[in-house]
C-alpha cells in the first residue's frame, strides 16, 4: 500500500496598493528574476476606499516585495495573508503594513 503524503500548501499573501500603476511598477521590478507575481483587483474586504489593486505572491516572497516597495518609494496600503476555506471562500487576515 502506498502512503499518501500531504500536499504542500502554498500560502499566498496580498500586498495592497492604491493604483494599478503602482502594482505594475512593482511587478516589473519583481518579475525580472523569473519569479511570478500576479496582479488582482483587491478584494473589497481589504481595499480601503472600495478600490485598489493587489500584488499576489507566495508568502516566502514577502521580504523581496517589501524591499522593492521601499526602493521604489511605493507605499503598501496593507499586507494580508490569504486563507482558503473548505467552502471555497477566501479569508484575508492583515499581517502588516510597510
Amino acid at each position: 500500500m502506498g502512503t499518501h503524503l500531504p500536499r504542500a500548501v502554498s500560502m499566498y499573501v496580498l500586498a495592497v496598493f492604491s493604483s494599478v500603476n503602482l502594482v505594475n511598477r512593482m511587478k516589473s521590478r519583481l518579475n525580472r528574476g523569473g519569479e511570478y507575481f500576479g496582479m488582482i483587483r483587491a478584494p473589497q474586504s481589504v481595499s480601503t476606499g472600495g478600490c485598489g489593486f493587489a500584488l499576489r505572491f507566495e508568502e516566502s516572497k514577502l521580504l523581496p516585495v517589501k524591499q522593492a516597495a521601499q526602493e521604489l518609494g511605493i507605499p503598501i496600503n496593507g499586507i494580508y495573508k490569504e486563507e482558503s476555506r473548505e467552502n471555497g471562500n477566501k479569508v484575508y487576515t492583515q499581517i502588516g503594513r510597510t
